[in-house]
């Protein structure tokens, strides 16, 4: 059976969720990973079931069945490309699939505006966003993430900070861009991984964005499981509350 890159970017999510969980995604729970809306979702699971690739009862919560075997899904994720499935009577003369390659770590992080130059309006509300990121993307492409999810425009110079609270000068903790003269024991965010931090579920760290001004975030693991192969990361998956402009008023 034949599937497009699309329909292989769905089957592949609903085929690891199942793995990591024991029961199949809800169609709510697809959207929010492909960044679609719900109505979408449905009109592809139906596209699928049509082709064959799939399963559902309608009616019925988390019913999607995948009818394809499971090392053509993962082959076809390790290609990154669709591939074709051969008829059930000649599976087994097809050669052996290799074995799949370890899971990338996937971070979903909760983000929280602390403080900063904000006005009025902004006070006592809520500004986070969530934010996935694989366990081999630098820190500094979550401050690219974090520029981009609090709708910011002029970059400044940032630090994470990993110590004993969630602001921690005395570290560890990483910096970008490179200064110069980098304070003693402060590591180079560009050239630090998510994974290469040894975090857990739960951990709480600091992000403070420019200097000056002292834009200061809480940022949260709120879990790690595999990262989808055919998902582009980091990206942010929740938006809650308008971020507040990084150089006051600018209605």
């Amino acid at each position: 059976m034949d599937f497009t890159p699309t329909q292989g970017r769905y089957l592949a999510f609903i085929y690891n969720y199942t793995r990591k969980y024991g029961y199949p995604p809800a169609e709510s729970e697809i959207a929010a990973a492909m960044l679609v809306s719900p109505p979408s979702v449905n009109q592809m699971v139906k596209t699928l079931e049509r082709k064959g690739l799939l399963l559902r009862h309608p009616g019925q919560a988390r019913s999607i069945q995948i009818l394809i075997p499971a090392e053509e899904i993962e082959a076809w994720m390790r290609r990154g490309q669709a591939t074709t499935s051969a008829p059930s009577a000649n599976r087994s003369r097809r050669a052996p699939v290799a074995p799949a390659s370890p899971p990338t770590n996937l971070y979903v992080l909760s983000t929280f505006l602390l403080s900063g130059p904000i006005g009025p309006e902004f006070l006592n509300t809520v500004v986070q966003r969530v934010i996935e990121i694989r366990g081999d993307q630098t820190l500094e492409q979550l401050h690219e993430a974090l520029f981009q999810a609090y709708d910011r425009q002029d970059q400044k110079p940032y630090e994470f900070q990993f110590g004993k609270r969630p602001f921690d000068p005395d570290g560890p903790n990483y910096r970008g861009p490179a200064p110069p003269r980098r304070p003693k024991g402060t590591g180079d965010a560009s050239k630090t991984t998510l994974d290469d931090l040894n975090l857990q579920p739960n951990r709480v760290f600091g992000y403070w964005f420019d200097f000056h001004d002292n834009w200061f975030h809480r940022i949260q693991i709120e879990r790690i499981e595999n990262a989808i192969t055919t998902v582009t990361y980091p990206r942010v998956i929740k938006r809650v509350g308008k971020a507040p402009p990084q150089h006051g008023d600018e209605s």
